[in-house]
């Protein structure tokens, strides 16, 4: 059962959790070409890693096989949306060891390949957090899945599908959570235990809100996945490459699902840190909007196939 907490605690989580229910959709920008740059290459076993010569992000491979995806019947949490449980094979893949930081955001902006409007518009709050340099290693607000895809293609990747982050996040096992199947501060950053970076009324602001309240992607290492991924629970929500639909786990493909081929909204996935303990099972899913949806706990992690 949902537990239930006093009715202002109530309002704050069912805004800060827009992300999970109903938008609009607008897009009709272009996404850049994939720049010519090198492949990790072929992903065989566990603990292989490779790194970026783009952006210098280390990815973790994720071997292929078959997964546990969807929540429990029993689950009490779980949304109908996360239902039916199912098995799913993927094939081989690679994706981001954290989830994509400022400093690595800020190269695509210089690079010229990432739209600097992500900054200078509606989030024009977030630069003094973008480009401040105790918050380098933080994880970049993008506010637009479109922009996460920009980043992902200049960096010669995209971003991974709902079916791969799960797998990624829980492994095999079918656990509830990346490291195990209870949780607690020492594992996530999440509501009741985020992280207040500097009290300073003077210091950056994490867009709308007074502080900053994310926390480095490496403060987590408790939090790991079976392949050592990190923080894919809490901290921010995350852009998968899906288009949402509720009930799309009753017809989806066993073999590496790629989601609706249209929609209204794109999923997110792992819970932020204004996200209810609820939110960071590695089975919740959310919704966002395509474009101009703002809010100050949502990022993304890239993916690339593992074939050779």
């Amino acid at each position: 059962m949902k537990r239930v907490y006093i009715l202002f605690l109530f309002i704050f989580i069912l805004i800060s959790t827009a992300c999970g229910r109903k938008a609009v959709i607008s897009t009709d920008s272009q996404l850049p070409s994939p720049t010519n740059t090198p492949s990790p290459g072929e992903c065989t076993s566990i603990g292989q890693t490779w790194t970026s010569p783009v952006d210098g992000v280390t990815l973790i491979c994720v071997p292929a096989g078959e997964f546990i995806m969807g929540a429990n019947e029993n689950d009490p949490l779980a949304d109908e949306d996360e239902k039916p449980q199912h098995k799913v094979h993927l094939d081989a893949f690679w994706i981001d060891r954290t989830e994509v930081t400022n400093v690595s955001f800020l190269k695509c902006l210089d690079a010229g390949a990432c739209r600097p409007d992500v900054y200078e518009t509606t989030a024009s709050s977030f630069i003094p957090y973008a480009v401040h340099p105790d918050y380098q290693n933080f994880p970049a607000f993008v506010y637009a899945s479109d922009a996460a895809e920009e980043y992902c293609q200049w960096a010669g990747r995209r971003l991974p599908s709902e079916a791969e982050w799960e797998k990624a996040a829980r492994g095999t096992d079918g656990r509830l959570y990346p490291w195990g199947n209870s949780l607690d501060c020492a594992h996530a950053n999440y509501f009741g235990c985020d992280k207040t970076i500097n009290t300073d009324p003077t210091a950056p602001r994490c867009g709308y809100s007074k502080t900053c309240r994310t926390a480095n992607v490496e403060d987590y290492p408790n939090g790991a996945s079976p392949y050592g991924v990190l923080n894919m629970a809490g901290n921010v929500w995350e852009w998968v490459n899906d288009w949402y639909q509720a009930d799309y786990y009753s017809t989806s493909p066993a073999n590496d699902p790629q989601g609706p081929g249209f929609g209204d909204y794109k999923t997110l996935r792992g819970g932020g840190v204004k996200s209810l303990s609820q939110y960071l099972r590695a089975t919740s899913r959310a919704i966002g909007t395509p474009q101009h949806f703002f809010d100050s706990q949502i990022g993304f992690r890239c993916a690339a196939d593992g074939g050779e």
